[in-house]
């Protein structure tokens, strides 16, 4: 009996076996992961001040795609959003709560997408479908979901060819 022959999107996935998967953003200040905020009932408009100090001095996207290649690893998947709805991607003005309108003042995912190329490793993005800061997420589903679509279409649009999504 034959195995099945998977999608050629799974296939190319398989193919790449070994990779990194970084949870990462402004919940990181905290220390205590991506479910501070909810955890420790942190409301969000306190929250959000958080954005005023998170510079990101320290992320060095070429230098985590050199540790990744240097591993065997052949792709990094990257939060773009976790569900505390700030984005390392510029929002174009979809809300202002992303890296580029924090302390940070640039595009994170346009810096790690850079890295990963000139690494020959695939660029991947962790996208949620929950945000706790978009206020639509609670009152109105239907403009939350244009708004998840709307996001995932930068992401698809502004940084050329990626290796997947997950969600």
């Amino acid at each position: 009996m034959a195995l099945p022959k998977p999608a050629p999107r799974i296939e190319q996935f398989e193919k790449l076996g070994y990779g990194m998967f970084i949870h990462w953003g402004l919940y990181s200040l905290t220390g205590k992961g991506e479910w501070t905020q909810h955890h420790l009932k942190i409301p969000r408009e306190d929250y959000a001040k958080r954005a005023e100090k998170f510079t990101a001095s320290e992320f060095d996207a070429r230098k985590i795609a050199q540790i990744a290649k240097a591993s065997g690893m052949k792709y990094i998947t990257l939060t773009t959003r976790h569900h505390d709805g700030f984005s390392l991607y510029d929002t174009k003005g979809l809300n202002d709560f992303d890296a580029p309108h924090s302390a940070a003042g640039r595009d994170l995912i346009a810096e790690f997408v850079e890295g990963c190329r000139a690494e020959d490793i695939v660029p991947m993005f962790y996208h949620t479908t929950l945000d706790w800061y978009q206020e639509s997420f609670e009152n109105d589903f239907d403009a939350y979901l244009e708004y998840l679509n709307e996001s995932v279409k930068l992401l698809c649009t502004n940084y050329g060819q990626i290796g997947g999504l997950w969600f």
